[in-house]
C-alpha cells in the first residue's frame, strides 16, 4: 500500500513529480461523433468531436457507479482490475488527517465476508503476491485499489470482483483491528519522513498558501493515526465510499459481455449509507501576489531552482481544436526543455538538467514552472539561466529547426504507438482509463491521435508554435522563485528575490541557430560472413557466429508489436578493476555521455530525433555495452550507434564535466536515510571489505579522467569478444543483415570471453560481529538486516528452493512484524545468489523499524529462522509462497525483458538456458522437508551477520 500525492496533475515545483497538461478557453464542439448514451455522458465524452475508442465498453449503473471494460491480450491470459474512489486527504476534517489512507489499509483488515487477515492469504492461495499483484494507494483526491490477476479464469475474476465489492461497502472497521493497524501506519509514516517529503510540504506551503494542500498530505498526522476513534473512519467511509464516487476498470484477456454481466450482478444493489459527503473546499490562489522567494535547506537535497507562475484554471471540453492547440503549446515547452538540456551539457554549465512544466491543479489553477537541478553551490547562475531561457522563448520564440526536431520526435512516438496498438499493455490501458474517469479527456485509440497529428502538423511552423507558447504563458501571476540547497543561503530569501530581479533586468538575445549533421558512422566495412548458424528449437533461440567471431543470438517474439530489444556485450566490464585500483574502470559506466569522436552526446540526441535510437553505452560486471529498446525500422541505426561506441568512443570533456557535476549531488544523499546508508555500505561489508565492492570516496571519483580510462579499456574495445542479443518483433534476416554490416564487419575479435577467474573471487564476510551504520535522518528511523551466507546460483534446483524459502520467510516476517507486532510497514526477505562470483550469495531478512524496536525485531527475525530450522513449513504457508512465485515466473515468460536475460548470453553461457526450461518445475517440486533442510544448512545463528542503520540523533 502506498501514498501518492498527485493524480490528475503535478502540483509539484520539481522535475521529479508527475505532470499533466491543460489548456485555455476553447469553444465546445459543434458536431459530436460519439454515442449519446448515459455511459457516454457519465464518462463525459458524449459531446466531444474526438472519437472515443470504440473497443471499450463504458457503463454506468443506476446507482451511479461507472465502469469501463476492454478486451486486451498483452499479456495473455491476465486481467488488470482497478477500482477508484473519489476520496482522498482533501476530504478529511482536521481530526481525520490521515484517515483516507488509514481506510485504504483497513480494506485489507476485515469485511463482511472476508475475516481480518484473510484477504491477502486468499489472494496468495490464488497466485497473487502482496505488493506486486495486490496493492492500493491514496492521494489528495482519490483512493485506488489494484489487483493484477495472473489468469483470466472465472474463479479469479469472481474473486477480484467480490473483493472490490467488499472494499466498496462491506468493511467492518472493527475497533480492535483498527488499533492493531495503527503501528503499521505509523511505521509507514516514519519510513516516509524524509527530506524529499519535507521539501514537498515546504513547496506547497510557499506556492499555495491560500490552499489546504500543505496541511493535507495523505500520510496524515501522528496524533490522528494514534488516537482517531473507529467512528471517524466510519464517518469518512460512509460519506465517501459511495457508488456515485466509484469507478471500476478492467482490462485483460476476457469476454467483455460476460464480465459486464458479473459487474451488474455484483454491484447493482450497492447503495450509499447515510448522507453523502460534500466536496471539499480547497482554498484559492492569490493571482495578484507579488514576486516572492523561498528556500529549503537540507544536506541531502539536490541543489535546484524553480520559477513558478499561476493563472486561473478554465474548464473546457476535450475537442480536436483543444488537442491541436495543446500540441503547439507542448512543442514550445519541449523546445525550452531541449534548450535547457543542451545548456546542461556545456562543459562549464551551472545546471545538471532543466525543464518546463505546464500543469493543472485540481480544477483550480494552471501552473507553469521552469526549473533546473543546479551544480552544487551554483544556484545564482542556475536561477539566472532558467529565468533568461524562459524569457528568451517568450520574447523571441523558436526557430524552425527546433520545431522540426520536436515534431519529428512526436511523429515517431505516434508512429510507434500506432504500430504497437495491438500489443498495448493492459496495465497502462487500465491506468489510462482510471485517469479518464474524471471526464477531462476522451480515451482514444493511437490511430485517432495519429490522424489529429497529421492534420495539425502542416500548420505548426515556428511562428505558430511561438505564438501558442506566448499565449499559454500570458496572464500568469508574478514569478515565485524557490531554491533548494545543501547549505544555508547567504541573505536567505531576500538574496534569492534580488537575484531574480537582477536577472529580469538582463536583455536576452534571440536563440542561436542550430544545425543537425548527418551521423558519421554508417559504414564499418564489408559485412561479416556467417560461419555458424544453429537453433535452440525448444526455446526459439537462433545462435549465429560471424567469421570475425562476433556472436549473435536472436529470439523473435510477438509480445510487443514494433519493439526490439538489443543487447551488446563486449568482453571486459568491472572485472577489470583490481583490489589495488578498485575505480580503474568506474568511468566506463558513463561512456554514453562521453559521446563519439565525431558527435557529442547532445549532437546524438539531435541527429536521432524522430528515431527510436538511444545513445546509451556503459558497463556491467563482465562486459561493456548495454541494452536498449528500438524498433524494427531503426534497428540498423541503433546497431550503427552501438558499434560506433565500440570503435570511436568520444571521451569528450563536456561528458566528463557533467559526471563531475552529478556526483556530488548523488553522494549527498548517501547517508540521508537508513536505506541509503545501507545501499552505500552493505555491499562492501558482505564482500569481506573488498574495495571493489565498496562505494568509493567521492574525492576519488572526482579525480578520475578519460585519459586514465582509455588505455585500460582499449584492448577490450579493439579485440574483446562480442556477443549480441536480439529479442522482439523483428525479422531474423533483417537482424542478421544489420549485425553483419556493423559488428560483423569489424576486424577479427577474440573468440571467447576471458573467464577472469581470479577477478571473480569474492569472499563472504568472515567477521560476523554486528555492524552499526549511521544515517542523518530522523532519530526514530532505523533499519535492521540479518544476512546468512548461502551460495551462488549454479545449482538450479537449490537456487529455486532458496528463493522459495526466502518467500516463506517473507510471509512469516509480514505476519510477525507487521500484523502481530505492528512494528514494520514493509518487512522483507530475499535470496541473493550470484551468477558472476562463484560460491557467493546470501539470504537476508530486513525491516524498517522504530529505533526503539530494534531488539524485538532482531529477536523476531532469529525466531523465524529457528522456526524454519525446527519445523517443516505447513502446506498452506508453502502454497501461499509458491503460487505467486510460480505465477510470477509464468508471467515473466511473456516479456521480452525475461528472454533477453537468456538471449544476451545464449552463446557464451548456454548452460543457463536450462533455467528457463526447468525453473518452474523446480519450484513446483519443492517439498517442506527440502526447505527445512536448506534452513538447517544456511539459516545458522552463529553465521548470521546483523547490520543495523540508526540515526546520528538516536539516543543510547
Amino acid at each position: 500500500m502506498t501514498i501518492f500525492p498527485f493524480r490528475r496533475v503535478a502540483i509539484a515545483l520539481s522535475p521529479l513529480l508527475i505532470l499533466a497538461t491543460t489548456a485555455a478557453t476553447q469553444p465546445a464542439p459543434s458536431a459530436p461523433v460519439n454515442p449519446q448514451t448515459p455511459a457516454a455522458r457519465a464518462w463525459n465524452y458524449a459531446d466531444s468531436d474526438v472519437p472515443v475508442d470504440p473497443n471499450i465498453v463504458f457503463g454506468v449503473l443506476p446507482n451511479g457507479m461507472k465502469y469501463a471494460l476492454l478486451h486486451n491480450e498483452t499479456p495473455r491470459d491476465s486481467v488488470i482490475i482497478r477500482m477508484r474512489f473519489d476520496v482522498g486527504s482533501f476530504d478529511e476534517a482536521d481530526d481525520q488527517r490521515g484517515l483516507a489512507h488509514f481506510l485504504e489499509h483497513m480494506a485489507f483488515n476485515g469485511s463482511t465476508h472476508v475475516p481480518e487477515g484473510e484477504m491477502i492469504k486468499l489472494l496468495e492461495r490464488k497466485g497473487l503476491a502482496f505488493g506486486a499483484d495486490t496493492n492500493a494507494s491514496t492521494g489528495f483526491d482519490q483512493t485506488l485499489y489494484k489487483l493484477d490477476l495472473p489468469s483470466a479464469s472465472d474463479d479469479l475474476i469472481d474473486t477480484g470482483l467480490m473483493l472490490m465489492r467488499e472494499t466498496a461497502s462491506e468493511l467492518t472497521l472493527d475497533p480492535a483491528a483498527i488499533d492493531r493497524e495503527r503501528g503499521v501506519i505509523l511505521s509507514e509514516r516514519r519510513a516516509r519522513d524524509s527530506y524529499q517529503l519535507r521539501n514537498l510540504a515546504d513547496q506547497f506551503a510557499f506556492a499555495m498558501p491560500g490552499m489546504i494542500v500543505a496541511d493535507r498530505l495523505p500520510i496524515g498526522t501522528e496524533e490522528v493515526i494514534r488516537t482517531a476513534p473507529a467512528s471517524r473512519l466510519r464517518d469518512l467511509y460512509d460519506r465517501y465510499y459511495r457508488p456515485e464516487r466509484a469507478t471500476l476498470v478492467m482490462v485483460g484477456d476476457f469476454d467483455t459481455a460476460a464480465v459486464e454481466a458479473k459487474i451488474k450482478a455484483r454491484f447493482a444493489d450497492w447503495q450509499g449509507r447515510g448522507p453523502a459527503g460534500p466536496e471539499p473546499g480547497l482554498g484559492s490562489i492569490d493571482y495578484d501576489r507579488a514576486s516572492a522567494a523561498d528556500d529549503f535547506v537540507d544536506p541531502a537535497i539536490n541543489d535546484g531552482v524553480t520559477i513558478a507562475r499561476f493563472k486561473p484554471w478554465v474548464d473546457e471540453p476535450d475537442t480536436r481544436a483543444k488537442r491541436i492547440r495543446n500540441l503547439a503549446e507542448e512543442v514550445g515547452e519541449a523546445i525550452v526543455d531541449r534548450r535547457l538540456a543542451r545548456l546542461a551539457l556545456a562543459e562549464d554549465s551551472p545546471i545538471l538538467s532543466g525543464y518546463v512544466n505546464d500543469l493543472e491543479g485540481w480544477k483550480t489553477f494552471d501552473l507553469v514552472t521552469a526549473g533546473a537541478v543546479a551544480k552544487e553551490g551554483a544556484w545564482k547562475d542556475a536561477l539566472a539561466l532558467v529565468e533568461q531561457e524562459y524569457r528568451r522563448a517568450v520574447e523571441h520564440g523558436f526557430t524552425q529547426s527546433e520545431v522540426d526536431e520536436q515534431l519529428a520526435r512526436r511523429r515517431n512516438a505516434i508512429k510507434t504507438a500506432v504500430a504497437g496498438a495491438a500489443t498495448r499493455r493492459s496495465e497502462a490501458l487500465a491506468d489510462g482509463l482510471v485517469n479518464a474517469a474524471d471526464g477531462d479527456f476522451v480515451f482514444v485509440r493511437p490511430e485517432t491521435t495519429a490522424a489529429l497529428f497529421a492534420a495539425a502538423e502542416p500548420t505548426l511552423d515556428a511562428a505558430t508554435v511561438s505564438d501558442a507558447f506566448r499565449q499559454r504563458v500570458s496572464g500568469m501571476s508574478p514569478p515565485l522563485a524557490r531554491v533548494t540547497s545543501k547549505t544555508p543561503i547567504d541573505g536567505g530569501t531576500g538574496a534569492i528575490l534580488a537575484e531574480l530581479k537582477a536577472s529580469q533586468a538582463v536583455a536576452v538575445a534571440p536563440p542561436a541557430a542550430t544545425e543537425s549533421t548527418a551521423f558519421a558512422y554508417t559504414g564499418f566495412g564489408t559485412p561479416g560472413r556467417v560461419v555458424s548458424d544453429e537453433r535452440v528449437e525448444d526455446l526459439g533461440i537462433r545462435r549465429i557466429r560471424f567469421a570475425n567471431n562476433v556472436m549473435l543470438n536472436i529470439k523473435r517474439t510477438d509480445f510487443q508489436k514494433d519493439k526490439v530489444w538489443l543487447s551488446v556485450r563486449v568482453d571486459g566490464g568491472t572485472l577489470l578493476a583490481t583490489r589495488d585500483d578498485p575505480t580503474k574502470v568506474a568511468l566506463a559506466g558513463s561512456l554514453g555521455v562521453g559521446g563519439l569522436e565525431a558527435h557529442s552526446y547532445d549532437d546524438l540526441r539531435t541527429i536521432f530525433a524522430g528515431k527510436t535510437v538511444a545513445p546509451s553505452f556503459g558497463s556491467d560486471i563482465d562486459a561493456f555495452g548495454g541494452r536498449v529498446v528500438t524498433s524494427p525500422e531503426d534497428f540498423r541505426l541503433q546497431a550503427d550507434l552501438m558499434a560506433a561506441y565500440v570503435t570511436h568512443p568520444g571521451y569528450r570533456a563536456d561528458g566528463l564535466a557533467l559526471i563531475r557535476r552529478v556526483l556530488p549531488q548523488r553522494y549527498a544523499a548517501n547517508d540521508a536515510t537508513p536505506a541509503a546508508v545501507m545501499g552505500r555500505d552493505v555491499g562492501g561489508i558482505l564482500a569481506n571489505d573488498d574495495p571493489r565492492a565498496q562505494t568509493p570516496p567521492l574525492a576519488t571519483l572526482l579525480t578520475l579522467d578519460w585519459s586514465q580510462l582509455k588505455p585500460v579499456i582499449a584492448d577490450s574495445l579493439a579485440h574483446g569478444a562480442i556477443e549480441i542479443g536480439v529479442v522482439g518483433d523483428i525479422d531474423e534476416a533483417a537482424a542478421i543483415d544489420a549485425i553483419a554490416a556493423t559488428f560483423g564487419a569489424l576486424p577479427e575479435r577474440r573468440a571467447a570471453f576471458d573467464p577472469r577467474a581470479a577477478s571473480r573471487v569474492r569472499e563472504y564476510q568472515a567477521d560476523t560481529s554486528e555492524r552499526t551504520l549511521i544515517h542523518k535522518g530522523p532519530a526514530d528511523q532505523a533499519e535492521l538486516r540479518v544476512y546468512w551466507p548461502a551460495r551462488d546460483d549454479s545449482d538450479l534446483g537449490e537456487a529455486m528452493r532458496l528463493n522459495l524459502l526466502a518467500r516463506v520467510m517473507q510471509l512469516k516476517l509480514t505476519e510477525e512484524l507487521r500484523e502481530r507486532l505492528g512494528e514494520s510497514y514493509s518487512p522483507g526477505a530475499a535470496a541473493s545468489l550470484s551468477d558472476e562470483f562463484p560460491h557467493f550469495g546470501h539470504l537476508f531478512a530486513a525491516a524498517n523499524v522504530d529505533y526503539q524496536d530494534i531488539a524485538t525485531t532482531r529477536a523476531a527475525m532469529f525466531g523465524i529462522a529457528k522456526d524454519l530450522r525446527d519445523r517443516q513449513v505447513d502446506t498452506d504457508l508453502l502454497d501461499r509462497a509458491r503460487r505467486p512465485f510460480v505465477e510470477a515466473l509464468v508471467k515473466a515468460r511473456r516479456e521480452n525483458s525475461y528472454w533477453m536475460n537468456y538471449v544476451a548470453e545464449a552463446s557464451t553461457r548456454p548452460d543457463r538456458l536450462d533455467r528457463s526450461r526447468h525453473a518452474i518445475e523446480e519450484v513446483e517440486a519443492a517439498t517442506p522437508a527440502e526447505l527445512q533442510a536448506l534452513a538447517v544448512r544456511y539459516l545458522v545463528d552463529d553465521k548470521a551477520l546483523v547490520i543495523k542503520a540508526i540515526s546520528d540523533k538516536a539516543g543510547g
